[in-house]
């Protein structure tokens, strides 16, 4: 059994090729190969423990993302079992990995999704996890402009100043959400906001925006226009939707007729079928099994699977 650090992830997994391995993990699970089961929580004394279980039997791997959150912060672990010699492979601290992860996904969709390689791109939100919300899409589009906005401007000069040197593109910051949003196509929202941040005014007449940020009811990214007037509204899962994204809650409860795909059941789309679908939003909130497939690219990288 090996223990993998948060410096071990640093050093040896990348965000492209984490948007490859979450593809084949898609597409196995559209196949019937692959396996997850919602996200869990037990909430007790103003802590909350959550399990992720997830079965990449594509690649014979099995486990979970787990972790305890409260008022002290939050410890990410990832758990992975070899499924044909039931034998635990690794313990993998997985801050890094969720973060790598969590911008890998909606760049893999995006690309599904979105034609042609040259886009304008926001991205919403400037911590920790935007970070990769960029990196990942500038691994797979060509970006004619990237912009961002933050509720605090100064976070969001910083967070230009810091991504322009990390992956070689001007990064514009905005005071308004509306300028930010100007010249996308590809909008990206990694907050915790409880109250919409942008509606379908600030968007143009062709857009795809990924709501990546809150997985609790009471937090919205988009207002519910942006959804209404959709032409495609992909989820993970819709019982995870329906527990944990208000704004599929909200679309759900007031436009029943408004419709969701599955992830898994968009993997097996043809190109034609997204024809005409100019305006389209994937709302991601994490499964267990795009961490099990992070960590097979971890540990093949270090050299850990035969």
């Amino acid at each position: 059994m090996h223990y993998i650090t948060e410096e071990d992830v640093e050093r040896n997994l990348g965000v492209k090729e984490t948007v490859e391995i979450l593809e084949e993990a898609f597409l196995s699970y559209s196949s019937g190969t692959s396996f997850y089961r919602p996200r869990e929580r037990i909430i007790f004394d103003e802590t909350v423990f959550n399990t992720m279980p997830g079965v990449f039997q594509h690649r014979n791997l099995a486990g979970l993302k787990t972790y305890i959150a409260n008022r002290n912060g939050a410890r990410f672990v990832v758990i992975i079992f070899d499924t044909r010699k039931s034998e635990l492979l690794a313990v993998i601290e997985a801050n890094k990995l969720g973060q790598i992860r969590t911008g890998a996904l909606p760049a893999m969709v995006t690309r599904r999704m979105v034609k042609g390689k040259n886009q304008g791109f926001c991205v919403i939100g400037s911590g920790y996890q935007a970070e990769t919300q960029l990196e990942a899409m500038a691994s797979v589009f060509s970006l004619d402009s990237v912009s961002v906005y933050s509720r605090t401007f100064s976070n969001a000069k910083k967070f230009a100043e810091r991504m322009q040197k990390k992956i070689g593109l001007e990064v514009k910051a905005h005071e308004s959400v509306s300028a930010a949003l100007r010249d996308a196509t590809i909008i990206n929202t990694i907050t915790d906001s409880n109250n919409s941040i942008f509606s379908r005014k600030d968007l143009g007449e062709e857009y795809h925006v990924n709501l990546c940020g809150g997985n609790i009811p009471n937090r919205r990214e988009a207002a519910e226009d942006v959804l209404v007037d959709s032409d495609l509204i992909v989820v993970e899962d819709m019982e995870q939707a329906m527990m944990e994204s208000g704004e599929i809650i909200s679309l759900t409860k007031n436009h029943p007729g408004k419709k969701c795909v599955e992830l898994g059941d968009f993997m097996k789309m043809e190109k034609g079928e997204l024809n005409g679908k100019r305006k389209t939003v994937f709302k991601s909130m994490g499964i267990g099994l795009e961490d099990v497939a992070a960590g097979y690219a971890l540990m093949k990288n270090m050299g850990l699977l035969k």
